[in-house]
């Protein structure tokens, strides 16, 4: 009830700023901060600097962010993530690129108890079936089945079991590992979802990690390194990774979607299709759509093409 009100909060205010605006009126050099973004140097001390969530701090159900929390490229308490904020972070941290950052920090918005503030904190991602949650995941639990926010081992597990013996991920094993957890939760959750929504962004977490702990190319990631950053919620930089060189994209993520269905015997629903938009597509669209996406993010979707 509370995204049905808050949507149509946004959409008066849509109508009240045709052009995109802002909605909290802040002055914005969009085109100077887009240029800004990039990877940390290699010897900024945050990719060193882990502490793990403490007393008062919160997190979400994606380790990356939580890392990147865990590391202070993202506020260490989990609170008061604004767009800004969110771009720098998930650039500086891991080369995550403007267009992905824009739409995912949208939806993050539209989760928040108050959108219109302009920041949202990591625990609001918790929302089951909203923005970013959703059933048969990697490495957390179905929210029917118990508490969806942190790490669950069982799942993760059988999700990484089937790089038993390899030292470097690859698609078609990632494909038939998230298979796997698709049909432990249809068989264990009766309250089981997972429409074509649910299955884009199963399928982009997995695209997401294969790129950021290797390259938005190959998805061949050392297993070592993605071990820790869903174990311990920790980049590994300590046992060698690097941020990507090129930026991981909204198109770049979309093509390795399309890879991890192409070597799945996953269903997905009658008349839908996976296409190399489908990931941006979703993304937007659990944002509120591009008017909307443009004033939560103070324009700079629009300036993207979002």
């Amino acid at each position: 009830m509370r995204i049905t009100t808050v949507m149509g909060v946004l959409i008066a205010s849509v109508a009240a700023h045709p052009q995109g605006g802002s909605l909290l009126g802040l002055p914005l050099d969009i085109s100077a901060l887009l240029k800004s973004l990039g990877p940390a140097p290699a010897n900024d001390p945050r990719f060193t600097n882990f502490h793990p969530a403490g007393s008062g701090d919160v997190r979400s159900p994606c380790p990356g962010l939580n890392a990147l929390a865990n590391h202070n490229f993202l506020p260490h308490n989990g609170k008061g993530n604004t767009i800004p904020i969110l771009l720098k972070g998930l650039a500086e941290g891991l080369n995550m690129g403007a267009d992905f950052t824009a739409a995912i920090g949208g939806a993050g918005l539209l989760a928040s108890p108050n959108p219109l503030g302009g920041s949202f904190d990591l625990d609001d991602l918790n929302m089951h079936n909203f923005p970013i949650e959703h059933d048969a995941s990697m490495s957390r639990q179905d929210a029917a089945l118990g508490n969806d926010q942190p790490f669950y081992a069982p799942n993760w597990q059988q999700y990484i079991s089937f790089f038993d013996g390899k030292e470097v991920t690859d698609v078609p094993t990632a494909s038939h590992a998230k298979f796997a957890r698709y049909n432990d939760s249809l068989t264990k959750n009766p309250d089981f979802t997972y429409g074509i929504r649910e299955a884009l962004f199963s399928y982009g977490e997995n695209a997401i990690y294969l790129q950021s702990m290797a390259d938005p190319v190959s998805g061949n990631a050392k297993v070592e390194y993605v071990k820790q950053l869903f174990e311990k919620e920790q980049l590994p930089y300590n046992l060698g990774w690097r941020p990507s060189a090129a930026p991981i994209t909204l198109a770049s993520l979309g093509v390795m979607v399309t890879e991890l269905f192409a070597n799945s015997p996953e269903p997905i629903p009658e008349g839908a299709q996976i296409l190399a938009d489908s990931y941006k597509d979703a993304l937007v669209a659990v944002a509120g759509g591009s008017k909307i996406l443009a004033n939560l993010t103070q324009g700079i979707s629009e300036a993207l093409g979002l």
